[in-house]
């Protein structure tokens, strides 16, 4: 890491895509708020697409190892929503392949909710989408955006082998936590963030903001305060300008 980088979180979240600071994002912190206990985590589209490829190239490595077990990754499952961006990043890579014993990857989906929103996990997740491939007999990458309680990954890992998968690898950027994850054979992921931090990745932006603006609101930020969070997160201003004041004064 060149010792110029910069260093502050929102150096970091600002930096030009040609100085993208490997080592932060393998280990990132968030930034705290006022009228919040989560802090935030907010992802550029380059460091997300720069991240899934890191991820792909292990996918990649885990192919090359499992080339004598007969058990490399033919079939991926995207679960929706947080699947879906790096699925269709990791798509780009592993869809296809230019090495004979490497197998192309056929990426289906599956829809699964268990967030009503940041902080706000449900009783336990429900299938939304049905499964959209034949997952019998096959080793399946499970794409998720995050593992944070395990409870998505853990759900879909046993209704995978339910369906007769043979082996479940996971596959996701970022993790919160191993200790959670079961019937799962081996996970691939980029960095580890903490618990307390809730990121925000380039599909869930406006999500965000207009979940937790109103909350903010709630607890007694002004506009001006909830527009200062947003600044400090690093939301671009052009998204604060769309969202922030009807937002803030929707019922």
């Amino acid at each position: 890491m060149d010792d110029a980088m910069p260093k502050t979180y929102i150096d970091q979240i600002k930096a030009p895509e040609e100085q993208t600071d490997a080592d932060f994002w393998k280990n990132p912190f968030g930034i705290e708020v006022e009228y919040d206990d989560l802090r935030f985590l907010y992802i550029p589209d380059h460091v997300s697409t720069y991240i899934s490829t890191q991820v792909a190239r292990k996918v990649y490595r885990y192919q090359i190892n499992h080339i004598s077990t007969k058990e490399q990754i033919t079939h991926a499952v995207m679960i929706t929503m947080g699947g879906l961006l790096p699925g269709v990043q990791l798509h780009d890579h592993l869809a296809w392949t230019l090495n004979k014993n490497i197998p192309p990857i056929d990426f289906g989906t599956m829809g699964v909710k268990y967030y009503a929103g940041p902080g706000q996990p449900l009783d336990e997740p429900r299938i939304i989408h049905a499964l959209s491939i034949d997952v019998k007999d096959k080793v399946v990458g499970v794409v998720e955006d995050l593992v944070d309680l395990g409870g998505t990954a853990n759900f879909v890992a046993n209704y995978l082998l339910e369906q007769g998968a043979k082996k479940i690898v996971l596959i996701a950027p970022f993790l919160k936590s191993k200790g959670d994850i079961q019937h799962i054979s081996e996970v691939i992921s980029y960095g580890y963030v903490p618990k307390d931090t809730w990121i925000i990745t380039p599909r869930e932006k406006v999500e965000t903001l207009v979940k937790r603006v109103p909350y903010w609101r709630d607890r007694g930020a002004t506009l001006s305060t909830c527009e200062d969070n947003l600044i400090r997160i690093g939301y671009p201003r052009y998204l604060i300008d769309i969202y922030l004041r009807p937002t803030y004064e929707r019922g």
